[in-house]
């Protein structure tokens, strides 16, 4: 479909393409999973080092806590069992686990990268795991979750299949991810921060995804839009136009505020969106 290019590190383009069976979109020749570790190292990735500089950082650490609240009130919709267990898949320095064990979920987590997972037992003293490979064959929860993860696996239908298998019979797999048909990735096009290249190796879309739960015996049974996620890819879109700041944050406020208003009346629209599936 086109070149995009990684604005965050290393400035080198990669093809993001489109299967001409299904229309999912994919970046090709992503670096291998024993590499790309590098394309991450860098104190701007705000998930792994939870840096306050700059503004659009000290903006994300600002709704952060909002966010969070948010997330446990849509697990708590989904779960009937006091102290359930939740999984959170890609937990980066442990943020939403602190908050889901304050509302008194079991918690544990997965986290590859050393420096996040480290930042996260130090801060809240969780429980966590380097891979799926490291639970106990059986092992199960009431509730997975993975928010803005399955983006980055390289893994893409074995990880689905070893998480349906680690889901109980009535339990929730809950999954946030960008949507590549939004408003806002209509506007930026190939400088839309989201594609986020070559650490996003699958761009979904709410089709996209009903194709691959469904084929892992799985079923989406609710969406929500994820708004304020627009603001935030919006203003990272238009550092990458190389916008002056006085430019840049009215557009992208702009931007936030229209994709919001036709997220409203079309969910296709919504930056990101929040998958509820069940088995």
């Amino acid at each position: 479909m086109f070149d995009c290019e990684d604005h965050f590190s290393s400035r080198e383009l990669f093809p993001v393409c489109d299967c001409r069976q299904c229309g999912f979109r994919f970046t090709n020749h992503f670096p291998s999973e024993e590499s790309i570790g590098k394309y991450y190292d860098s104190p701007g990735y705000i998930s792994h080092s939870d840096s306050d500089k700059g503004i659009t950082n000290k903006l994300y650490r600002l709704f952060r806590g909002m966010m969070l609240r948010r997330k446990v009130r849509i697990v708590k919709r989904y779960t009937h069992t006091r102290e359930a267990r939740l999984l959170d898949i890609g937990c980066g320095t442990g943020y939403f686990l602190h908050t889901a064990r304050e509302a008194g979920y079991r918690v544990t987590g997965i986290e590859k990268n050393r420096m996040a997972r480290e930042k996260a037992v130090s801060l809240f003293g969780l429980d966590l795991q380097e891979d799926l490979d490291h639970f106990a064959q059986g092992q199960s929860f009431e509730v997975i979750t993975l928010w803005h993860v399955l983006e980055h696996l390289e893994k893409l239908n074995e990880s689905i299949e070893k998480i349906e298998g680690m889901l109980t019979a009535d339990g929730t797999l809950i999954i946030a991810l960008p949507n590549h048909l939004s408003y806002d990735a209509g506007v930026y096009g190939r400088q839309w921060a989201a594609y986020d290249v070559p650490r996003h190796l699958w761009h979904f879309t709410p089709k996209t995804v009903e194709q691959l739960t469904e084929k892992h015996g799985m079923k989406v049974v609710k969406r929500y839009r994820m708004p304020l996620d627009a603001f935030y890819i919006a203003l990272l879109s238009e550092s990458y136009r190389g916008h002056s700041s006085l430019v840049r944050y009215p557009k992208a406020f702009l931007t936030g505020v229209m994709g919001f208003l036709y997220s409203l009346f079309d969910l296709k629209k919504s930056s990101s969106v929040i998958y509820i599936i069940k088995k």
